[in-house]
C-alpha cells in the first residue's frame, strides 16, 4: 500500500476519463440531492412537530390546571413555526440550475444563515420560557406550599409578593444563566437532532471540493 488514495484516484481519472469521471459526477449528484432532500424533510417534519406539540401542550396544561401557561407556551411557539416555514421556503427556492457543488455551497450558506436566524429568536425564547415556568410554579398551590416550607426553615422579613428575597435572588441568577447560555442550548439541541446530517453535508462539500481541485 505504498500508493496514496489520492494517487490512485488521479490514476483512475487519467486512465479512464470517459468512464470514471461521469460515474463519479453522477454519484456525487445523487448524494447531493439525497442529503438536501433528507434535511428538507426533517425541517418540514419539525414544523409539523411544533404545531402538534403546541396543541398537545395546551391540552396537557389545561388538564393539570395551568391553561394560561399552555397558552403562553403556544404563543412562544407560534413565531418558531412562522420562522421555520419562511426558512424552509427559502431553501426550496434555491436555484437548481447549477452544478451540484455550487448548489450545495448555496444550500450550506442558506443553512448557516437560517441557523443564525433561529438562534436570535431562541435567545429570547429560552428566557421567556423559563420565566413562564417559574411564574406558574410560584403561583400554583404546590409552589405556595413549598415557599411556606422554605420560609419556615429559612425565615426572613424581606419578602416581595410573598416570595423571600433569597429565592428571588436564586431565580434571578438562574435566569441570567439561561440568558447567557441560550445560544449554546440551542446549538446543543440542534446538534442532537441534525448533527449527523450536518456532518454528512460538510463531508460531502469537502469531498467535492477536493475532487474539483
Amino acid at each position: 500500500m505504498n500508493r496514496s488514495i489520492e494517487a490512485m484516484w488521479k490514476e483512475g481519472f487519467i486512465n479512464e476519463p470517459n468512464l470514471a469521471a461521469p460515474k463519479i459526477n453522477a454519484l456525487y449528484n445523487l448524494k447531493s440531492q439525497n442529503i438536501v432532500d433528507k434535511l428538507q424533510s426533517m425541517f418540514a417534519l419539525n414544523i409539523k412537530a411544533l404545531i402538534i406539540g403546541s396543541i398537545i401542550m395546551m391540552i396537557m396544561m389545561s388538564l393539570i390546571g395551568a391553561p394560561f401557561l399552555g397558552l403562553y407556551i403556544c404563543c412562544l411557539l407560534i413565531p418558531l413555526v412562522i420562522i421555520a416555514k419562511k426558512e424552509l421556503a427559502k431553501s426550496t427556492s434555491l436555484s437548481k440550475g447549477q452544478s451540484s457543488y455550487d448548489y450545495l455551497l448555496n444550500f450550506d450558506h442558506w443553512l448557516k444563515s437560517s441557523i443564525n436566524t433561529y438562534a436570535k429568536y431562541y435567545r429570547l425564547f429560552y428566557p421567556l420560557f423559563f420565566i413562564g415556568m417559574v411564574t406558574q410554579a410560584l403561583v400554583s398551590k404546590a409552589g405556595g406550599k413549598i415557599i411556606s416550607l422554605i420560609m419556615q426553615k429559612f425565615p426572613t422579613d424581606i419578602v416581595l409578593l410573598g416570595i423571600p428575597y433569597y429565592l428571588i435572588i436564586i431565580i434571578t441568577m438562574l435566569l441570567l444563566l439561561v440568558i447567557k447560555y441560550s445560544d449554546a442550548l440551542y446549538r446543543l439541541d440542534l446538534n442532537i437532532v441534525y448533527g449527523r446530517q450536518f456532518k454528512k453535508l460538510d463531508e460531502l462539500i469537502a469531498d467535492m471540493k477536493t475532487l474539483k481541485s
